[in-house]
């Protein structure tokens, strides 16, 4: 079939401009098909505007060379996620990097890393926030941060377009604290849901370590009156005495590790599978996301509403707010905190109990 011939006015009009009615004029852009409204306006305007859109898009497509292509190929994001340093992160670190490097190759796969524009990290960005998930947004502006300058430096692009983006500002902690009567519901329940998580839960108290720490917590690990465990977040070691004593339970940490040891389970871990299951051999260690889970549900079944609801994880600031009620105890240290501005942190109560004012 031959094409419908031209009409003789349109005849010298700039390709992809078109007069559905007349005097009204678009412009449709050859790369995705989406038209344009130019409006109406003079013809000579129109045509002015459609020729200079048809530039862009002239521009746009200039062939590269088979050597310029193949360059631009090798310096992908991919690329320079494989030439990041992996010297001295932990395993969990490196799991929640991998999580972080999914979510930025889902939105620039295979892309030339000078291609990418600040504008395109800022619609990524905006995205995650229009979720509700400021943190998240937040560590996947870091990483976009680290993964530029990395391109930087191997002189893959000149400048760091994800550094110019606006900081995302972190909404306020929703998470309620934990209180000592919240503690002893969710310890009743426990049993209910695993053999094993009442432990967890005193030794996470009772020390003020947190669930990493915890859940690999040697069972040699009590030397010369002393409990040396290893915080792999901080990569730090922490000895503490195994006297200390939380006088509001009436235990001490030497009473809780006895009454972890009372299984005599073989294992080289102080808390672990009591039973076989699955694939699971007793004597294994406590996987961490088990333990979120796991207290959860015991929480649910304790019946603290989900809503805000405390994890695992604010065990440890119970035990700091506990201890500092007590005194005589270096929480700082506990904690294994470095600085004043983290261990103010978890003794912020946040709002669960009033201001007390002490007077010696």
């Amino acid at each position: 079939m031959s094409p419908r011939p031209r009409i003789r006015r349109r005849a010298n009009w700039p390709a992809n401009m078109h007069e559905p009615r007349p005097g009204y004029f678009t412009w449709r852009d050859p790369r995705d098909g989406k038209t344009h409204i130019l409006g109406r306006i003079p013809l000579a305007q129109a045509i002015h505007e459609a020729q200079d859109a048809n530039a862009v898009v002239e521009k746009a497509n200039v062939t590269r060379t088979l050597a310029e292509r193949l360059e631009a190929s090798a310096h992908t994001l991919e690329r320079v996620i494989e030439r990041m340093s992996t010297e001295e992160l932990s395993t969990n670190t490196l799991k929640g990097l991998a999580g972080h490097d999914k979510v930025i190759l889902e939105k620039f796969p295979n892309r030339d890393v000078a291609g990418i524009e600040t504008t395109e990290i800022a619609e990524l960005l905006e995205e995650i926030k229009a979720r509700g998930k400021n943190r998240w947004a937040q560590a996947i502006r870091a990483r976009c941060v680290a993964l530029f300058d990395r391109a930087v430096s191997l002189g893959w692009c000149k400048e760091n377009r994800a550094r110019v983006t606006e900081q995302v500002k972190r909404k306020r902690v929703q998470r309620k604290r934990l209180t000592m009567e919240q503690f002893r519901l969710i310890l009743a329940k426990a049993p209910e849901v695993a053999p094993w998580l009442a432990d967890m839960m005193m030794l996470a108290l009772v020390s003020g370590q947190d669930r990493s720490t915890v859940a690999a917590w040697p069972r040699a690990a009590v030397k010369d009156g002393e409990a040396v465990v290893y915080r792999q977040k901080t990569k730090k070691w922490i000895a503490i005495p195994v006297s200390l004593r939380m006088n509001e339970i009436g235990l001490s940490l030497g009473d809780v590790i006895d009454s972890c040891k009372s299984a005599h389970i073989a294992s080289p871990f102080l808390i672990h599978h009591k039973q076989n299951r699955g694939g699971i051999k007793r004597g294994a260690p406590i996987n961490l996301q088990t333990i979120s889970l796991s207290f959860a549900a015991a929480r649910k079944l304790a019946g603290i509403p989900d809503e805000n609801a405390p994890s695992f994880h604010e065990i440890r600031s119970l035990a700091k707010r506990t201890y500092m009620d007590q005194g005589g105890v270096d929480t700082k240290a506990l904690l294994g905190h470095s600085d004043d501005k983290t261990a103010d942190l978890y003794a912020d109560n946040r709002g669960i109990a009033p201001i007390k004012v002490r007077v010696s």
